[in-house]
């Protein structure tokens, strides 16, 4: 099947497979918001962009694989209403804009900033800063040199979704992790 992107609540995810990288998109919560199951195809390593809502189905998701992260993209409740849920259960760390962390309801383990870079597994996603959206929205972009940078994984960043480009590293910087 060809992945579209498009996804409602309620409705089944829909999974894009990249080199190196499984992305699964589900839609949930009353905002119609976007969640975003990463996997490293090669470590299995999971990230979970946006607990939005609906913690059972976030979680039932994930699975049973662990997952290392959680990144909460602004703080605005309907991109974090599940956050607190599905980090208990996991235990994951949690990743967010410093500016955002005082509107999140748990406290954030790593901050990230405008350049920054979270591992997920061995692709790595650069961190970047949108103004549209205040106090500082984060969008995160997949570097590395295999995908063009214009492989969107949603539409381009708006207040509900964030932009995503897929691109998998076959390496990870030394500051990849924290």
């Amino acid at each position: 099947m060809t992945y579209t992107g498009d996804v409602s609540v309620g409705g089944p995810a829909d999974t894009r497979e990249l080199p190196g990288l499984t992305i699964t998109k589900v839609a949930v919560g009353p905002m119609d918001n976007n969640a975003y199951l990463l996997r490293c195809t090669q470590t299995g390593e999971l990230a979970l962009i946006d607990a939005a809502n609906e913690a059972n189905t976030l979680l039932a998701l994930i699975g049973d694989t662990p997952l290392a992260t959680v990144i909460t993209t602004h703080q605005h409740w309907d991109h974090h209403a599940a956050l607190r849920e599905v980090q208990q259960a996991t235990g994951a760390a949690t990743v967010a804009h410093p500016d955002d962390a005082p509107g999140i309801p748990i406290p954030v383990t790593r901050p990230v900033r405008h350049g920054d870079t979270v591992a997920v597994g061995n692709a790595v996603l650069s961190s970047f800063t949108c103004a549209a959206t205040r106090p500082a929205a984060s969008r995160c972009a997949l570097t590395g040199t295999e995908l063009s940078p214009t492989s969107l994984i949603s539409s381009p960043a708006t207040r509900s979704s964030p932009a995503v480009l897929a691109t998998p590293s076959t390496t990870r910087p030394v500051s990849a992790r924290s």
